[in-house]
Order: structure tokens, then C-alpha cells, then sequence
């Protein structure tokens, strides 16, 4: 037997007057009624969600099992393509008898093949200047004229090749005159020679060298002052030894041209080419 909300209420008036309880007025029935219906609607609610839950994983389930039949009895859409929504339209093939959609007369053209650059050749070390052709030498000053005249030949009145007694004819007497070996070393001044100059000779070959103490130059303008181009420009076949540069200026004789660490000439004598003696 049901009882409507009415009676249950009426009910629990007639039970909570009944001076037997002692419980006075306290307890109202309206409450005990809407307490009881919260929690009625509260089961129906966990019911109905539980019910709910369990029906989606059923339908999950089966949706990979089952597939949907066509009226041939072929398979229209194998379960494992179906998905949750909406079925993609790619999936879908066309029944037995019906006509496929053409395919698109126009074909995309192949992708244009772009042809790759070659390989560069060039190193990747630094770049280098590129080589001069010309011939790199230091700045020339041109000929030097100041200073007595130094020839291939001798100086003043003194000559490469001359005798003992030829010279001092020649220029006078040798001062300071000292034999060390087969040299003879001596020193000539006077009006025959245009400044003082030590010699060296020897009893074979005459005089072999002529070093004047004085500034002096060449008949090519070579002299004190004079660059290293100046001299390789004056005398092509000069040869570098130690300090100095030998410049053949005859089938005899060359000069010695000194030059400082700056390469600029300091000092020049005339030597014969074959000879023994220490340039004094």
C-alpha cells in the first residue's frame, strides 16, 4: 500500500501530538517529509548515473565488435572504422551496382626539380692578396756626386796592379808602411791622390786594393747615401757578402760597397777580384 505525501504527513502530526512521546512541539512533520525526499532524488540520481556509465561502455565495446551488413551480406562498415560521431565520408564505398565518381581529368604536373647549385670550389682558408708582378725593391735616391771620384781603375794617381816602387813614384813615399805575410799595407796622401787612402799589394800582384778614408762615389753615381736598388740598379751582377755588396765593374776589379742595417751605403774601396790581402 502507497501512501501519498499527504498521509504521511498527517501521519507524523497525529504521532508527534501524542502527549506519550514528550517530544512537544519540537519535530515538525514538514521537515522529516522534505528531508525523506532529498534523499529518495539523491538514489534516483546515482542510479540513473550508474545505469548511464555502464550502457556507454557497452556501447564502446560493442562498436568494435559488430559491423553493419549491406543487403548482399557484404560488410558496409567493419566496426573498426566506425567512430564515436559523425562517420568520415572517405570511409563510405559504393554499393554493388552503383557508379563510382570519375576521376579528375586533370593530373597535377610533376613538381618542377630545380637544379642544385655546384659545389664551390673555392677554399674556405682566408683570402690572399694577390701577388704583385712587379718586383717589389726599396725606394731609389738617384746618383750621388758628392765626394771624391772612385774609378774602376784606381784613385787619382794610384792604380790597381802597380808595384811597390810604381806607387811611390806615383804618389810618394807609403807611410806607415808594415809586412804582415805577402801583404804590404801602407798609406798614401799628397796631391796625387784626391784624399788619403790605405793600400794593400803584394810583391806579385802590385796593388790589390784602394780604400780611401774620405767620402767618394762611382762614375754610376753610387756612393754614401746610396740604397740597395741604387746599387743593383747600377751594378746588376752585385753579390751580398756579410755586410757588403761585391759589384764586378771590370775583367779585375769590383767594388766593395758597405751598407748599413738600414741598407744604405756607408763606405766604398776597389778591390782586384783574385787576392789574398785583408782590406785595410
Amino acid at each position: 500500500m502507497n501512501m501519498s505525501e499527504e498521509d504521511v504527513q498527517q501521519k507524523l502530526r497525529d504521532l508527534f501530538s501524542d502527549e506519550r512521546l514528550g517530544a512537544g512541539s519540537t519535530l515538525n512533520p514538514e521537515t522529516i517529509v522534505a528531508g525523506a525526499r532529498r534523499r529518495r532524488r539523491r538514489r534516483q540520481l546515482m542510479q540513473t548515473t550508474s545505469g548511464m556509465a555502464a550502457a556507454i561502455v557497452m556501447v564502446g565495446g560493442g562498436l568494435t565488435v559488430f559491423t553493419i551488413h549491406g543487403k548482399d551480406g557484404n560488410a558496409a562498415f567493419p566496426g573498426d572504422q566506425l567512430t564515436m560521431g559523425a562517420a568520415s565520408s572517405s570511409l563510405v564505398r559504393p554499393g554493388p551496382g552503383s557508379v563510382e565518381p570519375p576521376m579528375s581529368s586533370s593530373v597535377a604536373p610533376p613538381p618542377e626539380q630545380t637544379s642544385a647549385p655546384p659545389p664551390s670550389t673555392v677554399s674556405d682558408g682566408p683570402a690572399k692578396p694577390p701577388k704583385s708582378t712587379a718586383a717589389s725593391r726599396p725606394p731609389t735616391q738617384g746618383k750621388v756626386t758628392t765626394g771624391a771620384l772612385l774609378t774602376s781603375a784606381g784613385f787619382g794617381k794610384l792604380r790597381l796592379g802597380m808595384s811597390e816602387s810604381e806607387a811611390e813614384a806615383a804618389a810618394g813615399p807609403l807611410r806607415a808602411k808594415e809586412a804582415r805575410g805577402a801583404c804590404t799595407y801602407g798609406y798614401a796622401e799628397g796631391a796625387a791622390v784626391p784624399g788619403p787612402a790605405s793600400v794593400s799589394l803584394t810583391e806579385a800582384e802590385g796593388i790589390t786594393v784602394i780604400n780611401p778614408a774620405g767620402t767618394v762615389h762611382t762614375p754610376e753615381g753610387i756612393g754614401v747615401g746610396s740604397t740597395e736598388a741604387d746599387i743593383l740598379a747600377a751594378y746588376p751582377g752585385s753579390t751580398k757578402n756579410g755586410g757588403a755588396y761585391v759589384a764586378p765593374v771590370s775583367a779585375v776589379s769590383a767594388y766593395r760597397i758597405f751598407v748599413a742595417k738600414d741598407g744604405s751605403a756607408v763606405s766604398i774601396l776597389l778591390t782586384s777580384l783574385n787576392q789574398d790581402c785583408q782590406f785595410s
